[in-house]
């Protein structure tokens, strides 16, 4: 049985989840406008958007240090995800700037926001100087794996 107490921390995070999708929903539209992508799923921590070429996944990861986090994947001609890596190292590797142009920490919820404001600019400025393709081999050499 859930006390009061911890019912309402439950709630808390809940609500800080739900507002967090609300936000990189709001940030990340340029994917489902532009981009080509479908609108956005729910996830466990976050939210999913797909594509045929590419999967963005923005996560907010709770705990001791908070932090929003993205990442961006191949997707296979099957269908099937294949290796990602994270914005802020595909971000450097494209020479869009420096890893300090997408933060992460997200120790309040003005930061959490901000920090998905942030990723998003950076994610867009990435992909007007990479066709999906591109970011592909990108991610490919960055992980140094061949999808």
């Amino acid at each position: 049985m859930v006390g009061l107490a911890e019912h309402r921390m439950m709630s808390r995070g809940l609500d800080q989840l739900d507002e967090f999708r609300s936000e990189v929903e709001l940030a990340f539209s340029f994917l489902a406008e532009d981009a080509g992508f479908a609108d956005p799923e729910l996830t466990e921590h976050g939210l999913l958007f797909r594509a045929a070429e590419l999967d963005v996944d923005v996560w907010l990861l709770e705990g001791r240090e908070p932090e929003v986090a993205t990442r961006v994947a191949v997707v296979g001609r099957d269908g099937a995800k294949g290796r990602g890596a994270w914005l802020d190292g595909l971000y450097v590797a494209a020479g869009c700037g420096p890893a300090q142009d997408v933060p992460g920490s997200a120790t309040t919820r003005r930061s959490t926001i901000k920090r998905v404001h942030q990723q998003a600019a950076a994610l867009r400025r990435l992909m007007t100087h990479l066709s999906p393709a591109e970011l592909s081999q990108l991610i490919t050499r960055c992980t140094g794996v061949v999808t």
